[in-house]
């Protein structure tokens, strides 16, 4: 059957989370990360952050977590500023809170005096290591909770050092199943009519990743281990090759059907019947990286681009916005700055997400958002000269 076509931008369709209002009181990535996959598929995603944060404004780094959102500066120690954030979430669908355990209590808007005001919301706490347990109230990043997880035991170098991976696994991973999550949530409670409390920890989501490692560890089968710049480790139908011009080839035939077909194509057909056999894996893999050595990165992939080869090249990042396949998934845009970000996932076929608008700044919609909860500007502007919220000028 052929793939469904994707619902083009022009014809402007109806977003899969359109009405749906989430209030955002998250910092730095994981958060926003998981309110721009709500916000891209056509959420109302109301950002809450203080006045005192403006100065710093931590989240310009990642401009894809700003878009198609509103941003509200209330400044929630103030009486006048939780006064606006109750009227702001009794409208909301959903909320989503990344402190520390204890902190929206003391805040005043933590799940039980929320649920009071709304029965119905949808509440999220995302943190490092849960709501409970030895650790709940440790502080943590990225780094941390790959350690705890036991994640970086499974990455290490010749030396057996662990390696720390450049991107945020933790934080991304934890998005996803904070919103997730909340997805789940939301479909319980057009059942039930009630919302309901959502925790949502970091490294219980690195864990869940790591189904296969556990299984092979606990099962006494035969696992490669941790995973080294030795790929001696790893039998030659699953490596990585350096190819004539210091490139890499990822080579992963791990079906025999496969695997045969590409050892055919490179010569070497006697190797069919070793695929996994370990006595011969070494030298095996020794003469296929030979092999590989022959020819560029480009060379290979326009040679071994048939269906069936079960091949990949190592892309740089600075590749992605022009690589081809990607440009026709249109998996990453150019932002109003002419920086490159990701594009929209997942691609639904009917309501298709779209950038409605781009990064938000600062204190953008504070008085937007006030005046739809009937503030007029004379309160507006007595909020401002208070300190309660921060507008811009």
């Amino acid at each position: 059957m052929a793939a469904p076509q994707l619902a083009k931008n022009e014809e402007t369709p109806v977003p899969a989370l359109d009405g749906l209002r989430v209030i955002d009181l998250s910092r730095l990535l994981p958060g926003p990360f998981c309110t721009s996959i709500l916000a891209d598929h056509g959420a109302d995603v109301i950002v809450v952050e203080g006045p005192r944060f403006r100065e710093s404004d931590v989240l310009g780094f990642v401009p894809m977590t700003r878009r198609n959102k509103r941003h509200v500066s209330l400044d929630l120690s103030m009486e006048a500023g939780r006064e606006a954030f109750y009227k702001l979430v009794s409208q909301a669908d959903a909320m989503i809170e990344g402190f520390r355990p204890g902190v929206t209590q003391k805040l005043g808007v933590d799940y039980p005096r929320v649920k009071q005001i709304n029965p119905g919301i949808v509440y999220c706490s995302l943190s490092g290591y849960g709501q409970n347990g030895p650790l709940a109230n440790k502080a943590g990043h990225d780094m941390n909770y790959l350690a705890t997880s036991g994640l970086l035991d499974l990455l290490r170098d010749d030396n057996g050092f662990p390696i720390m991976p450049n991107f945020q696994m933790a934080d991304l991973s934890g998005s996803l199943f904070a919103a997730l999550g909340i997805l789940m949530a939301l479909i319980a409670r057009q059942k039930t009519g009630q919302g309901q409390y959502i925790d949502t920890s970091m490294t219980d989501g690195l864990i869940s990743l790591l189904a296969v490692p556990l299984s092979f560890t606990f099962s006494g089968d035969t696992f490669p281990g941790r995973i080294s710049n030795d790929s001696k480790r790893w039998y030659p139908c699953y490596r990585i090759y350096t190819t004539s011009d210091d490139r890499h080839l990822t080579v992963g035939p791990l079906e025999p059907h496969l695997w045969k077909s590409l050892v055919e194509k490179l010569g070497r057909a006697d190797l069919a019947d070793r695929q996994y056999d370990p006595s011969s894996s070494e030298q095996d893999g020794a003469e296929l990286q030979e092999i590989f050595r022959q020819k560029t990165l480009k060379e290979w992939t326009e040679f071994l681009d048939s269906p069936n080869d079960c091949v990949a090249p190592v892309n740089y990042v600075t590749e992605l916005p022009e690589y081809e396949h990607f440009v026709q998934r249109q998996a990453t845009r150019k932002n109003n700055k002419g920086l490159f970000e990701p594009g929209i996932v997942p691609k639904l076929s009917d309501t298709p997400g779209q950038v409605r608008s781009e990064a938000y700044e600062f204190g953008q919609h504070t008085c937007e958002v006030l005046r739809s909860l009937g503030y007029d500007q004379d309160k507006i502007d007595g909020m401002h000269a208070d300190g309660a919220i921060w507008r811009r000028p």
